[in-house]
């Protein structure tokens, strides 16, 4: 009772709802345009693709904040894209509603090469499932390439007096456990419900106004866990402020390499990762979406990008990870999986 007082007068003054159940509210669609592993090998082994280059500025749109970890990374590639493909690539943050207007818009633009969107899973394979009167699909947009993946990290309460995998499964399904999320349909909502669906479980989900503020109340006590973004876990669980029980990526952090892989740990259902990508409007030729696609290449060798996506802990795409069929496939699967997973969870669209 003390702690449930406590998360209402931490969120009930600031006119969040106490505790979604784990049917709270989350959503989808898809069909990207593949195009054909050798075709997309023949783009990955090229430079750049001589038979079409941009005649003007390349706007490359970000549906959320300045500053923010999709922004950034937008404009770490922006760079080397904009050298291969001889015109400057110019990120715009077009935000509001989740993602949905800069996505809208992009969706809205002329197939010809200079409009594209930089989004995460969330706007390609969560919003659908989320909003009843979404003005884009994810068939909207044409696959350009995968950017990058950043995994998540399962971190508990020290004052849960969990510390290992086991006893958390087993206090999943005792019920009673309650998990800080940043919102409906966000990273930290997704973590928490398939962390509790693989446990065997329910739990209690509380929304905060970001991820710091939920950080902030693991270390406290006031929640058991969070499945944070992997460079926001690493500074508590290295200062002991909370305890990492498993990594969702496919491998362990070299900043945390006690800690095992989710599957490692015996929890192989926890596999969220967050990822970014590049596509195109529906309609893009297939030389054009080439070209940005072998531009988007080079960004992986630059000693800029690779020092920041080391900061993030983010790995870059390899061999055919790097093929617009790749994400096109990324996203059809996360859109589905997705989709199972908040239908089971009770949650429906708004909006």
């Amino acid at each position: 009772m003390q702690r449930r007082n406590l998360l209402r007068a931490a969120l009930g003054g600031a006119g969040i709802p106490l505790g979604t159940s784990l049917g709270a509210s989350l959503g989808t669609s898809l069909g990207t345009a593949l195009l054909s592993g050798a075709a997309s090998r023949a783009a990955l082994a090229q430079p750049a693709q001589p038979g079409w280059k941009p005649n003007r500025t390349v706007t490359m749109v970000v549906p959320f904040a300045a500053g923010g970890t999709t922004d950034v990374m937008a404009r770490l590639v922006a760079g080397p894209m904009s050298r291969a493909l001889g015109q400057t690539v110019v990120v715009e943050n077009t935000t509001g509603a989740g993602g949905t207007i800069g996505a809208t818009r992009v969706a809205r633009a002329a197939p010809d090469g200079h409009t594209l969107l930089f989004a995460h899973v969330g706007v390609l394979a969560v919003n659908p499932h989320l909003y009843n009167h979404l003005q884009y699909d994810p068939r909207d947009f044409r696959a350009v390439g995968l950017v990058g993946t950043n995994p998540m990290v399962l971190l508990v309460s020290e004052k849960s007096g969990i510390t290992s995998i086991a006893q958390f499964r087993e206090r999943v399904r005792q019920g009673g456990l309650i998990a800080g999320t940043s919102g409906t349909g966000t990273t930290l909502h997704l973590g928490a419900l398939q962390a509790f669906a693989a446990a065997g479980g329910r739990g209690e989900l509380v929304p905060y106004r970001g991820e710091a503020p939920a950080l902030n109340d693991l270390v406290a006590g006031t929640v058991d866990l969070i499945v944070s973004q992997g460079m926001n876990a690493i500074p508590p669980a290295l200062a002991g402020q909370a305890k990492a029980l498993a990594v969702t990526g496919p491998a362990r952090l070299p900043e945390l390499p006690d800690v095992p892989t989710a599957a490692e740990a015996g929890l192989p259902g926890l596999d969220l990762e967050v990822w970014n990508a590049i596509v195109a409007p529906r309609g893009t030729p297939e030389a054009v979406a080439a070209a940005h696609d072998a531009a988007l290449a080079t960004a992986f060798d630059d000693p800029q990008v690779k020092a920041r996506f080391a900061q993030f802990s983010t790995r870059a795409p390899v061999g055919e990870e790097r093929t617009p069929a790749h994400l096109s496939a990324l996203i059809r699967h996360e859109v589905e999986r997705w989709g199972e997973l908040l239908r089971a969870a009770g949650v429906g669209k708004e909006g």
